[in-house]
């Protein structure tokens, strides 16, 4: 497929895993943001208690993108052979590139928000504001496909 004619974003479901950008593409960042929410525990428990981190930031951060790769992999395997993938169909590789790089960013987002804000005390300051923002880009998530299809 020529890059040319893959649409920018999608706005039919015919384009949904063709296009750079669809609903599911939001989800992507929400599960960068918790994939690293869930794995800075390595981190912060440590650092909250007075300790030195188990795993430092910058290795929590490749092990996010391991998974985010790995559930590529899932999605474009296991979830069509189910026959639970989104129109049976796998995603285009500017799809695919978009949700990764959309998946960094989110896990990006709370690298640098565990950097700034984690301190011996202040544990919840990092986590509640990460669970609301996930939550929040749930929601816009709902509302893009809701939109679309």
């Amino acid at each position: 497929m020529i890059l040319d004619a893959v649409p920018l974003f999608a706005t039919t479901i015919d384009e949904v895993g063709i296009a750079w950008f669809d609903f599911y593409s939001i989800g992507h960042i929400c599960f960068g943001l918790a994939v690293f929410l869930f794995l800075s525990l390595f981190y912060v428990i440590p650092v909250h208690h007075g300790h030195k981190a188990w795993l430092p930031l910058w290795f929590i951060f490749i092990l996010s993108m391991v998974v985010l790769i790995l559930w590529e992999v899932v999605e474009h395997t296991i979830f069509i052979d189910l026959g639970i993938k989104f129109e049976g169909r796998a995603d285009s590789i500017p799809n695919m590139t978009t949700d990764l790089i959309l998946g960094a960013i989110g896990a990006g987002v709370n690298w640098i928000a565990a950097k700034k804000i984690v301190k011996k005390e202040k544990m919840w300051a990092y986590y509640i504001p990460g669970i609301i923002a996930f939550l929040l880009w749930l929601i816009v998530f709902f509302i893009l496909r809701f939109l679309t299809l």
